[in-house]
């Protein structure tokens, strides 16, 4: 199994991160399957939540085992 963790960091204070672990998401079946979907996952967030209002999306990360991150 694959988990996406995406890290958004806030635009103004680029050193204040957080990990996401996306509450729909399902783990993946492998690492290219997780890749290609990070960043259209992280726009649809951004676009969508507004306690990531200020945040941008910093990097993202595609972890096997199990799931990482703090679910929204």
């Amino acid at each position: 199994m694959v988990h996406l963790v995406l890290i958004f960091c806030l635009a103004a204070t680029p050193t204040a991160c957080k990990n996401v672990k996306p509450p729909f998401e399902q783990p993946y079946a492998s690492m290219m399957g997780c890749m290609t979907q990070a960043e259209l996952i992280a726009s649809d967030m951004l676009r969508d939540r507004l306690d990531l209002q200020g945040y941008r999306l910093a990097r993202w990360r595609c972890t096997e085992g199990g799931p990482t991150g703090t679910p929204l």
